[in-house]
């Protein structure tokens, strides 16, 4: 069953095509290598306290949210050959296409992980 990533207090989709990344080398490997994520697309890290774009040929825009699925940190538009902050409180990463998050998306938006 398919997944999706919504603003609990709007219900627009961040996410609508979600993918996991649960085992080192899933996590390890992330997006590198993969062609960039279109817009609602979305690979989350499980777990997830900080990502790097250091092989990557295209930026992407992060999402750090706590277990409850509470927004803790954004960044939007990581650059190519970059490394987040350590997110303290983080329990999964959400890695999407660049320029793809709403400006309703910031720290202390809840979100929800729907079936589709």
């Amino acid at each position: 069953m398919a997944e999706q990533i919504v603003v609990e207090s709007s219900g627009r989709i961040v996410a609508h095509d979600v993918r996991w990344a649960r085992t080192l080398a899933e996590r390890s490997k992330g997006l590198i290598g993969s062609p960039p994520p279109t817009a609602g697309q979305a690979l989350v890290i499980e777990p997830g306290k900080q990502v790097h774009t250091l092989r990557m040929s295209y930026p992407i825009d992060v999402i750090f949210v706590d277990r409850d699925w509470k927004v803790r940190h954004v960044v939007r538009t990581m650059a190519r050959r970059r490394m987040s902050k350590f997110v303290f409180g983080s329990r999964f990463v959400i890695e999407m296409a660049s320029g793809s998050l709403s400006d309703e998306v910031k720290p202390g938006t809840q979100l929800r992980l729907v079936d589709s």
